[in-house]
């Protein structure tokens, strides 16, 4: 799960990452914006929070990475 091409500085962990991240930052924000109702802020609400935790996981998970890299380097 964690390959990387050649060309590519993501790994195939960080796309799933980011793109998992922004489809719930997206959908939360047109739930709050464009539907009414409790339910829907409640459901958006969480998929903010969703998002938000997928972020910051991606950046441990970058900051790991690169950390395996320097290790690496130096072996």
């Amino acid at each position: 799960m964690r390959t990387r091409r050649a060309d590519s500085p993501w790994t195939t962990a960080d796309l799933a990452a980011l793109c998992g991240g922004l489809a719930c930052l997206l959908a939360g924000i047109v739930l709050l914006a464009f539907v009414s109702g409790f339910a829907a802020m409640l459901v958006g609400i969480c998929l903010l929070g969703v998002a938000g935790v997928a972020f910051v996981s991606l950046a441990f998970l970058l900051v790991g990475e690169s950390e395996d890299r320097e290790y690496g380097r130096r072996r």
